[in-house]
């Protein structure tokens, strides 16, 4: 390690030399600053990374431009059709901490591909550097910050965040930066120290397409059908890519009234292939509607000219990160937004909230499901999509004022703003001051999970028979807690999961109940380490408890739900088998005089744990019909434990409420034997009280 160290130094000691004579005679030539221009993985780091190179070059147009990327990635596909010299360096994204072996490749690769730029650099000798983030800048950024702080040559450091909340390069970077650049006025809070609010960059070419009547010639339109441009960024989404093309058996009878523009994007990975995964979705279709797919259906793996398709777009529908947001927004167009869910701070999320707040945009949220193969996707109902889609196109009143609404959403001059912040020092001063002050407005602020699952839980033990989570939240906010629920749900960790299914029950959300269900069977045993501790199976105790308390508040009941109830009545942790017989008395109504019912809550009354004796004993109450259930609880009145013997007398109360049984002396003679004393000292004492609310049913007194 002690070598690698030396090396390392050695080479950036030899690269600061080099530096200092190569720069001496490019100073004699006299060659034009150089700009480098670094951010790619994706369209949205490439594109807003252009729309400011657009604004630099109009400036300088003697400046030289180096674009920084790697091989097979947005950058490659995009760079070169704007004439910008394209050079590739070595970096891969950050693994984590987790696996120490692909985070000793990692480093690796981030010092062979800095040591590289560093080198580039050093013959080049660039002015300043602008980013937009993303890991294929991290070579470029760190070769800028060791020369500047180690070496002490001045490079500019700009950087751009465009998502509220920044992504973990530019948030560890941004430190060293000149000035950090933010979409959002309410990510200055990231960057107090150098950090101004300059808005979103797109491209001028872009928010000039509008203006322009010509036709785009390769998408031939049909005249009178209502356009939808579908996409989901630069390399695709999959979601969106499986959902629309699920829609189109929805949407087929309505072919002729609208033509879809398809981007299914350039992403080709083992995984994900998004060509050829949405043509094999295509050839799944009916042969009929591949007859006349043509007629309405066109797709394409990307539109390098992109304004032209916003340009004839009546609806557009992709993912709602800042640079498609912007884009929409610069053109006014109308959009319904399916967010990438998984991304930290819910970024694309909250910025489909702000468009649909500001009237611009619907929101429809991704959903989860496990497959057959036990692997957890994200998907959206096919016909959701189009039913969405034929909503919006069929109401032309409010397209119209969501293309208005979004054209006033959209701060137009992030561009310009950015380069004069760059040429003049004072001005990025003074924007500096007042993105501090505007970062201090009010911002959305949605409760934690924790929020939602107490304030919640508070108002259904108030009044179950009539909660509802629509009486405590905007429904548009139920909406959103059930998309985060439904995350929750499917989490690897337990303890996640766990609140998942507690939120998913107090949302009422009962298109869940299949997993909930699988939740309360599922029998998958866990490591023999994790048995040592305790654990017994995959999804643990605590979650097949919370699991049946769920399927309560739902209050759902079918003959899965029945099936789950009889496994989880003999389940190996106690809280489950107390819970599934608590289960019991609320569906009574569909449980009562079932004879493998009773049999089995009469098992339970002999269960090891007391706790699961004494909710046995209430079921018995709930779901006894005749006078064997009293006999069954008249076993209890001698037994040791006073909390058995008060369930068992709530049981026979229960019984009497419910006319199984008759009131009469005889049956208070026989309660006589009951011990109505105990050990434990408490205030009130229940079980008495319960003893004389059977003998004044009875029509009898009790002495004191």
């Amino acid at each position: 390690m002690i070598t690698l160290i030396t090396v390392i130094a050695a080479l950036y000691v030899m690269a600061f030399l080099a530096f200092r004579v190569v720069g001496l005679v490019k100073e004699k030539r006299g060659k034009p600053p150089l700009v480098i221009l670094a951010g790619g993985g994706t369209g949205g780091h490439v594109y807003p990374l252009l729309a400011i190179y657009e604004e630099i070059a109009k400036r300088h147009p003697n400046y030289r431009f180096l674009y920084i990327g790697v091989p097979n990635k947005a950058e490659s596909h995009i760079v070169p059709r704007e004439g910008i010299e394209l050079w590739y360096t070595y970096s891969i994204g950050y693994p984590g901490l987790k696996n120490p072996i692909i985070l000793a490749k990692f480093l690796i690769i981030l010092l062979a591909g800095s040591l590289k730029c560093a080198i580039k650099f050093t013959i080049e000798q660039p002015k300043y550097l602008v980013s937009t983030g993303g890991y294929v800048s991290a070579p470029a950024i760190v070769a800028a910050v060791v020369l500047r702080k180690v070496f002490r040559i001045r490079i500019g450091i700009f950087l751009h965040e465009q998502n509220t909340v920044p992504g973990q390069l530019n948030h560890f970077f941004g430190r060293w930066a000149d000035i950090v650049f933010v979409s959002f006025r309410e990510t200055m809070s990231f960057f107090p120290e150098n950090g101004v609010f300059s808005g979103y960059p797109v491209r001028r070419r872009v928010q000039e397409m509008l203006s322009r009547s010509e036709e785009n010639s390769a998408i031939s339109v049909p005249h009178g059908k209502k356009v939808v441009f579908v996409f989901g960024g630069s390399q695709g989404a999959r979601t969106i890519n499986r959902a629309l093309v699920d829609a189109i058996p929805y949407l087929y009878p309505y072919r002729k009234k609208i033509f879809i523009i398809h981007g299914r994007g350039l992403a080709r990975t083992e995984e994900y292939d998004a060509v050829k995964d949405t043509e094999d979705r295509i050839s799944r279709l009916d042969d009929e509607i591949k007859k006349e797919l043509e007629s309405f259906y066109y797709s394409q793996a990307y539109f390098h000219n992109i304004g032209a398709v916003y340009r004839i777009a009546d609806l557009v529908v992709a993912r709602s990160g800042a640079g498609t947001l912007n884009e929409i927004a610069a053109l006014g167009k109308p959009a319904l937004l399916i967010p990438k869910s998984g991304l930290p701070g819910d970024h694309q999320v909250i910025n489909a909230r702000a468009m649909k707040n500001a009237g611009a945009a619907q929101v429809l949220y991704e959903d989860v499901r496990r497959e057959p193969d036990g692997r957890v996707v994200e998907f959206v109902d096919g016909q959701t999509l189009a039913s969405a889609i034929l909503r919006l196109l069929q109401d032309p009143s409010l397209l119209s004022s969501m293309a208005v609404a979004a054209k006033s959403f959209f701060r137009g001059n992030a561009a310009e703003t950015i380069v004069d912040c760059i040429d003049y020092p004072s001005k990025a001063r003074d924007l500096h001051k007042s993105s501090v002050k505007l970062s201090r407005l009010s911002v959305e602020s949605l409760p934690s999970n924790d929020r939602v699952l107490k304030l919640l839980s508070i108002n259904y033990s108030e009044n179950p028979e009539t909660f509802n989570p629509y009486q405590v939240f905007d429904p548009e906010d139920v909406e959103y807690f059930r998309y985060r629920a439904v995350r929750l749900l499917y989490h690897p960790k337990w303890q996640i999961r766990n609140v998942g299914v507690k939120l998913v029950g107090y949302l009422l959300h009962r298109d869940k109940v299949s997993e909930i269900l699988r939740m309360i069977t599922d029998r998958t045993p866990v490591s023999l380490w994790l048995r040592l501790l305790g654990g017994d199976y995959r999804e643990v105790g605590f979650i097949r408890r919370n699991s049946i308390r769920a399927l309560q508040i739902m209050d759902i009941f079918n003959a899965d739900v029945e099936e789950a109830l009889m496994i989880a009545i003999d389940d190996p942790y106690y809280e489950v088998r107390s819970e599934a017989c608590r289960a019991v008395c609320h569906f009574s109504n569909k449980l009562a005089g079932k004879d493998k019912w009773l049999q089995k809550i009469l098992e339970r009354f002999n269960d090891p744990s007391f706790e699961v004796v004494c909710e046995a004993a209430k079921a018995m109450g709930y779901i006894g019909i005749d006078g064997r259930a009293v006999e069954a609880l008249l076993q209890f009145a001698m037994h040791p434990l006073w909390q058995v013997r008060y369930a068992a007398l709530l049981g026979i109360l229960r019984l009497l409420e419910r006319r199984v049984i008759c009131p009469c002396d005889g049956l208070v003679e026989r309660l006589g034997s009951f011990i109505l004393t105990s050990t434990d000292f408490v205030p009130h004492f229940r079980l008495k009280e319960t003893y004389r609310q059977i003998v004044s049913l009875c029509g009898t007194t009790c002495d004191e």
